[in-house]
């Protein structure tokens, strides 16, 4: 039921989006429409291309968000890169996207930690049928992880930092051969009935010593084992890669709602079925991006992440549950 109403708010967001498009005024904000995932269906033949790289001071929350580090709500400094290229062919078209971010705080009594960590590369590969309209039959793969360490600064009341993620710990690698729907140039609809995810996550080496033990009073040795990291994302720590296989719909968004105002979004939902089919991992990305003039801009980000196999570090056995990001940034803007 929570991740019904989790998805129900995120696609109310996406309709209430769309409904802004019945307005002239909006229309008229239009530039170069584009595909949010890069594609050129509605373009000529040839590279289209394009960056932002931005640097704020910003303000975030997150709640559970463990590529993050833990729970932090302060100022921070944070960087971004957003980038498109694709390719058109006659029928076939090549649309790649790439969304990176880093944030970290800096205070006198906890030091350096980050805040945001993010690294999300889409590539999709699509040929066009002469008698289907709006429709492609495609090949998706996806990429998903961070740059550096996340730690919990409280594992079980210890004082030592606990790594909780890293590059490639854990990194979500996505094929999926599906149908992808176009019915506007600045929404996708991608659903593959054949999707397999694989998980990775380099499990080595432990945060403490002594092969991960660390002093626990409340045991009765006085020691307790720290859990692998493998563990806390349902991977088998000898094999350090679990693999699924599942369908797999993602919904992209990329729209001028007002003037001066961009919505980028993207919707991802995957189940296993090799597990339980009913069980929806859900990942919704969405940035609010007001320019206020050539150089400034100001932006909100706000994502969710819901996926059974993350587990709580303080309670392996359990899932992590919602985890929720929040930025708000003011800060310098590029377009490259």
């Amino acid at each position: 039921m929570k991740k019904l109403l989790i998805f129900s708010l995120i696609i109310t967001s996406g309709f209430t989006i769309q409904a802004q498009d019945l307005s002239k005024d909006v229309q008229n904000t239009f530039s170069k429409p584009t595909h949010p995932d890069g594609d050129t269906t509605r373009n000529k033949e040839g590279w289209l291309k394009g960056a932002v790289i931005s640097l704020n001071a910003t303000q975030i929350s997150n709640s559970n968000w463990l590529a993050a580090g833990g729970d932090q709500f302060s100022l921070t400094a944070a960087a971004s890169l957003s980038a498109f290229a694709s390719k058109r062919w006659n029928k076939i078209t090549w649309g790649n996207t790439l969304d990176a971010s880093y944030g970290v705080v800096n205070t006198t009594t906890l030091g350096v930690r980050k805040v945001n960590d993010r690294i999300d590369y889409v590539t999709k590969l699509g040929y066009e049928p002469k008698s289907w309209k709006n429709l492609k039959i495609s090949l998706l793969g996806q990429f998903r992880s961070q740059f550096t360490d996340g730690y919990d600064y409280n594992y079980f009341g210890t004082t030592t930092k606990r790594r909780n993620s890293g590059f490639l710990a854990p990194a979500y690698v996505v094929l999926a051969p599906g149908i992808d729907w176009v019915p506007k140039p600045w929404i996708s609809v991608f659903a593959s009935p054949a999707a397999t995810r694989w998980t990775i996550v380099t499990n080595d080496p432990y945060s403490y010593e002594n092969g991960g033990e660390f002093p626990d009073a409340s045991s009765p040795t006085g020691y307790d084992k720290e859990t692998p990291l493998a563990t806390l994302y349902g991977v088998d720590t000898l094999k350090k890669v679990k693999t699924e296989f599942g369908a797999f719909v993602t919904i992209s968004m990329r729209k001028d709602i007002f003037k001066n105002v961009k919505y980028i979004g993207r919707v991802d939902l995957y189940t296993n079925y090799m597990g339980n089919a009913a069980d929806v991992s859900i990942l919704s990305t969405n940035q609010f991006l007001l320019k206020v003039n050539k150089w400034l801009q100001v932006t909100y980000e706000i994502d969710f992440l819901d996926d059974d196999n993350i587990k709580n570090p303080s309670r392996p056995t359990h899932a992590e549950g919602l985890q929720v990001l929040s930025t708000l940034g003011v800060g310098f803007a590029v377009k490259l």
